[in-house]
């Protein structure tokens, strides 16, 4: 059986309990969203692991305003990115890393070609063979993710929202009659009543199963792929500068981007595998191979970083990605109740408050009004899920 049946009454379509399932960015965001605009909605996070444990705690936190502007995402982004400076001013920023920032696109070549660049005195300029400034902090800046993602529950538990961490959904609850999602059922068999249930799972979204037709299963279009990153502590201060690199190393073509952070620590992660996604967060396995590539990437970069630096954090985690490259944002289709917010791969941390606006907007107000209504279409349900 992969969705229980349960006979739940609610009032004149009011929302009375929301269960947000994932205690992601994504997830803080509906919750605390939820809880802005309707401070006695009963709203309950479930989360298998723990706040932020996945990509939410484990990604670099690198915000841009315009850089979707050439996709169907750029007005989500624009409208998230401003989200991100007023909650910068309104839960303090400076409590998890928001600050404006400059950004590189660099190129490292061997051997060395001695092209400079002006003002990154902490870049390796002998290797440099192409630089450009590609933003300013006029549309960049960054976060300490995993701080960011607390501190949205954080203010969100000061309304009311229970966080409840240990336990993941196995089953959604749906009415016999209507269909309308009715609740959760946990891995303890225990079940959690609700007339809204929003799917923040991140890459496990498309674990999830929604509905079954017969012998058909459906579930979201969302696979995870595996990045791995450092934290490293180096022995001086490095400027709020962030650095896309592309170098070539053993034959191959790698990007590692580089993110110094406003607690003396440093950011380096490179690009996705294959490696098959695990049942939680807590089972994410770190390839040594995979990390030992960064360091030397790193060093390639900037001798100078790993020059007697402290490496704090080799890490992993799964970027949540859609069959489309598109995020899922939204109503499911055919089911009145249940909402999805997932799919956002390497912009999660961005366009995560734009995501729990939207969805707190369709939730209690029955329209997005937030972003134009052709974004909304986007990023919709409707034609994307079966």
């Amino acid at each position: 059986m992969c969705s229980r049946r349960l006979q739940v009454t609610y009032i004149m379509n009011i929302p009375q309990h929301v269960v947000v399932i994932g205690a992601g960015a994504v997830g803080a965001s509906v919750a605390y969203f939820l809880s802005k605009k309707k401070p006695d909605l009963k709203i309950s996070v479930v989360e298998k692991t723990g706040i932020a444990q996945a990509a939410s705690g484990k990604s670099g936190g690198f915000l841009a305003l315009d850089w979707c502007d050439s996709s169907d995402l750029g007005p989500i982004a624009r409208k998230s990115f401003q989200l991100h400076e007023q909650l910068a001013k309104e839960l303090d920023g400076a409590s998890y890393g928001y600050r404006r920032v400059d950004a590189f696109d660099v190129t490292f070549a061997t051997p060395e070609t001695g092209k400079g660049l002006p003002n990154v005195a902490w870049i390796n300029d002998k290797s440099v063979s192409y630089f450009d400034v590609i933003g300013t902090t006029n549309t960049c800046a960054q976060v300490h993710p995993f701080k960011f993602t607390n501190a949205m529950i954080d203010d969100a538990k000061k309304r009311g929202v229970k966080v409840l961490c240990g336990q993941g959904v196995k089953e959604l609850i749906l009415d016999d009659t209507s269909g309308q999602s009715k609740g959760v059922v946990l891995e303890d068999d225990s079940i959690i009543e609700a007339d809204v249930v929003v799917v923040c799972m991140g890459p496990w979204s498309g674990q999830l199963p929604i509905q079954t037709t017969g012998t058909h299963i459906a579930r979201l279009p969302i696979s995870g792929a595996r990045a791995h990153s450092i934290v490293m502590k180096p022995r001086f201060e490095i400027p709020p500068q962030a650095i896309f690199t592309h170098t070539l190393l053993g034959g191959k073509h790698y990007h590692p981007e580089i993110y110094p952070r406003p607690d003396s620590t440093v950011y380096v992660c490179g690009g996705p595998d294959d490696e098959p996604l695990p049942p939680s967060a807590a089972e994410v396995k770190v390839n040594v191979t995979s990390i030992d590539t960064i360091l030397q990437l790193s060093s390639m970069a900037s001798p100078s970083l790993l020059d007697g630096a402290e490496i704090l954090t080799r890490q992993a985690c799964y970027l949540p990605n859609s069959s489309d490259g598109l995020p899922l944002i939204g109503e499911y289709p055919g089911i009145p109740g249940l909402y999805v917010g997932t799919g956002h791969s390497c912009w999660g941390i961005l366009n995560s408050p734009a995501t729990g606006l939207m969805l707190s907007e369709l939730i209690l107000d029955k329209q997005i009004k937030c972003v134009p209504e052709a974004a909304v279409e986007v990023v919709s349900l409707k034609y994307r899920c079966c």
